[in-house]
């Protein structure tokens, strides 16, 4: 029978055994991770699951290699200062000569003044001639308007491309410019201003039927708490809006007359079919929706996966031939169309959606291929557009009538100007001094 001096003696052998045991794991694993460790230095990626790459997010900032963005010196100077020491701020001890002069430039705005009040004094003679009273023209203020064209240029900007509210105008006005303004009288103003660019509105929409591609794109709004509709039409240099309670092609019909030869860049919305069977135009189906709307189906149904691998396919070979691609690639990616056509797809939801594309748009899927000026998605359409969604955001549509013919005007306006690169206030105003 063992003592127990002798069991304590063998149960320390036992641990002893087992620590040898752990640390020979221990050392193994070592090594492993120290093989990995000389992998990732050498360049070679570390194993990593494919699910975790295919999620992280990319890294904020520029990418490597971009030049950097400082602020440029100002090439005009207005006033120089001189700042002098006279004691060291650290220990107030005195201070040698000059040793050295460094260069500073603050760039800010001009101190809250008072607005500036102009009186016009402005002599009437009569005329033989035209028998009546006659006046020299004020070239920096409308007809009957009691606030001068910069300031009422610079409420429509803040209106519209700025989305502010009236109150926060007036609140802006007053803080910034010390400017008393009514919210009433912003709305006077933003609608005499809509009636004096109403030829240019127009101006829009001519140019708008004249070019040869425009995309088009409508989406909600309300107006005094009805549904309603913002579209939007953007060619080269020109957007258009206007706000109808109907999601009709008439809506659009009267501007989009004579269209035979030109396109219209849509995303599949029945009621193109019908505008393009009327007046005459061709459509580039977006296929930026295509996609969309498959991978949204594949998510949904197994078999859709085909349906999403082959058209991602399809446009990716288009993409390679765009835009100089000729009539016989048209003609063989028309016979991939048909192909995916003939595909038999148990679900209700796939079938329909294959026959919208090999059928009803068969023919509007490739003009891009060997027209450069035709894209091949409405994206731009919908950048445009978005600027009204931010505003109903914001003011959940309009509460008039008047208000939304404001919204049309004033945005398709401001909108060209930045489409062409101008500033919307010096282009505006231009506009306005310089009519006959």
């Amino acid at each position: 029978m063992l003592s127990t001096n002798e069991k304590t003696k063998e149960e320390l052998l036992e641990e002893i055994a087992l620590l040898k045991k752990k640390f020979k794991d221990l050392e193994e694993e070592f090594a492993e991770h120290k093989k990995e460790c000389a992998l990732i230095n050498k360049g070679t990626p570390a194993f990593v699951k494919e699910d975790v790459v295919h999620n992280a997010r990319r890294k904020h900032g520029a990418p490597v290699g971009h030049t950097g963005y400082w602020r440029k010196i100002p090439e005009r100077v207005d006033f120089i200062k001189p700042i002098s020491i006279l004691a060291c701020p650290c220990c107030g001890g005195m201070l040698s000569a000059v040793q050295e002069l460094r260069e500073r430039y603050v760039e800010d705005l001009p101190q809250i003044s008072a607005p500036v009040v102009t009186k016009y004094v402005i002599e009437r003679k009569y005329c033989a001639q035209c028998r009546k009273i006659v006046e020299g023209e004020i070239s920096d203020v409308l007809p009957g308007a009691r606030l001068g064209l910069r300031v009422m240029l610079l409420i429509a900007v803040l209106k519209i491309r700025m989305a502010l509210p009236e109150n926060k105008i007036v609140e802006l006005l007053k803080s910034a410019y010390a400017f008393s303004i009514s919210a009433a009288e912003v709305v006077c103003a933003l609608n005499q201003l809509r009636r004096e660019f109403g030829a240019h509105y127009a101006n829009i929409g001519e140019k708008i039927r004249d070019a040869p591609v425009k995309g088009c794109d409508e989406t909600g709004w309300r107006l005094d708490g009805v549904n309603h509709w913002v579209w939007c039409m953007i060619a080269e240099e020109v957007v258009w809006y206007k706000v109808h309670r109907r999601r009709s092609y008439k809506v659009i019909q009267p501007v989009l007359q004579e269209q035979n030869g030109k396109i219209l860049v849509t995303d599949r919305l029945t009621t193109y079919n019908h505008l393009a069977a009327e007046n005459g135009c061709s459509q580039q189906t977006c296929w930026a929706h295509i996609l969309r709307d498959s991978k949204r189906l594949a998510k949904n149904y197994d078999e859709a996966k085909t349906v999403h691998r082959r058209l991602k396919s399809i446009f990716h070979k288009a993409k390679k031939m765009a835009p100089h691609g000729t009539i016989q690639d048209v003609e063989k990616l028309l016979k991939r169309i048909d192909s995916f056509g003939a595909l038999h797809f148990e679900h209700k939801s796939i079938r329909t959606f294959r026959n919208s594309i090999s059928k009803k748009h068969r023919l509007n899927l490739f003009h891009f291929v060997t027209n450069a000026a035709v894209p091949s998605t409405n994206n731009g359409t919908e950048r445009a557009i978005r600027k009204a969604v931010i505003i109903r955001k914001i003011s959940n549509g309009n509460r008039s009538e008047k208000g939304a013919r404001i919204l049309e005007t004033l945005l398709s306006i401001i909108e060209t100007i930045r489409l062409q690169g101008k500033n919307p206030l010096e282009e505006m105003h231009r506009m306005l001094t310089s009519r006959a």
